[in-house]
Parts: structure tokens; sequence; C-alpha cells
């Protein structure tokens, strides 16, 4: 998700493109939302941030009857996308202007950085059905008192990481109720990291880059405890 330093957006992608997961997640934390959000097995979809498309063989097989929606701003990704989930609407586009709808939900794992979710809250209103929800996950930390080589590493990548109750504060100021929320655990870090370090091995792509994601695992394994992906459920108010 980070460790990306001055590297290239094509660098990225390469690195990316062969692997199941370009971020922390697992199957059981995205059925917990749907849960929580009440997702009917018809429902529309978007997959906001969809990346390789991890997070698309537990939405398709959750909902048997949907209409799923994927969007990234890699066209490499969206192209393996396309190939491998021919039933889903792949897209290139920013997940601030995303394809009509309207969704009944709209899920976002670990890429709502990426615009923040003061701004993203108010861009996905208008997407949602009347009793639609949105399902994120945001890095957070979970320590109180955050040991200081995490706290310079995230703040190199150009992350300010709050606390749990400072994402649920973020939420209500856009004018919204969370519903649900959860910390992701270490086993949705272990599913990312441990295939990225094999990948890693055998990439011949930008030094940095690779030096920067060996930093971040390095990292997550001396003090991953301090920090972790919150999970929101939330809908507007």
């Amino acid at each position: 998700m980070n460790g990306q330093g001055a590297a290239s957006g094509g660098d990225i992608v390469d690195l990316f493109l062969p692997l199941h997961r370009a971020g922390p997640g697992d199957a059981d934390s995205l059925r917990w939302a749907l849960d929580v959000a009440g997702t009917p097995p018809d429902a529309q979809v978007l997959d906001a941030g969809c990346g390789t498309g991890a997070d698309l063989p537990a939405l398709i097989a959750a909902l048997p009857l949907g209409q799923i929606t994927a969007i990234d701003t890699a066209a490499p990704f969206i192209e393996r996308v396309g190939s491998r989930f021919p039933t889903v609407t792949a897209h290139v586009a920013d997940m601030a202007n995303p394809p009509p709808g309207p969704y009944d939900l709209i899920w976002s794992a670990g890429a709502v950085y990426q615009i923040g979710v003061e701004a993203a809250l108010p861009a996905w209103a208008p997407y949602l059905k009347p009793g639609g929800r949105v399902a994120f996950s945001d890095l957070c930390w979970r320590a109180a008192d955050p040991p200081a080589a995490a706290r310079a590493f995230w703040r190199a990548e150009g992350l300010s990481l709050g606390t749990a109750d400072d994402l649920a504060a973020a939420v209500a100021a856009a004018g919204w109720r969370v519903l649900g929320a959860r910390w992701l655990g270490q086993g949705g870090w272990a599913a990312y990291y441990d295939p990225l370090e094999r990948r890693l091995d055998g990439f011949r792509g930008d030094p940095a880059l690779i030096a920067g994601f060996r930093a971040e695992i390095a990292l997550w394994r001396a003090h991953g405890a301090s920090y972790d992906y919150r999970l929101i459920v939330a809908e507007p108010v």
C-alpha cells in the first residue's frame, strides 16, 4: 500500500499485477461488512479501488444475484479484473467519480486514504440507493503510545494516522452514522505481506521501491500490533 517513495506508477503496477492482493484484507472482514450493512443477495455493489480484484471472489459468492462494479485508476488492474471476472463490470475510474449506480453498498478496502474519508463520504452519498451503506477501511493507531519508529515511517509515507475514535469522529463530522466497526487483524496483513515478500525476492524493478516495501514489511513484523486497518460500516444521516 505504501513504501513507494519516488518509484514510478508503472513499477507499482508491475509489482502487484501478478498478486492476488494489493493491500491488507481478507474475506472474513468483507463478509462481516456485508452482514452489518444488511446487503441483500441481489445488491448492486461498487468495489472502489479494487486493485487486482482480491475481494471480488468473496463478493461474487456472497451476492449470487447481485451486480458488481469494480473501479481502479490503474488500467492494467482493470484489464486483469475484466479477464478474471467476466460477470463484474470493470472500469478505469476515480473513486470520487464512480459509474452512476445507484448502489446498495460501496465497498472500499484500504483505498480511501487516496482522497480521505472527509472527501470520500460526501462524494459517495449521491451514488447510494435510499438505505444504501458504505463499508471502508482506513489505517489507524491501535496503541495509545505508538512506537517512534512506526510514527516516523508512516509520517515519511505522507500519512498522518489517527485513532479509531478520530476515524469515528470524521465519519460523524461528514454527516454519517457508524453502524459497525472492527479491526482487520493480523491475518489480513499476513495475507498481503507474505505473497508480496515472495514477489519482491524475484522482482527486478526500481531498487528504491523494493527497499521501501521491505522496510514496510519489517516495520509490521516489529510494530504491527501498534496499528491496523479499522473497518467501518456507515450510512448517511
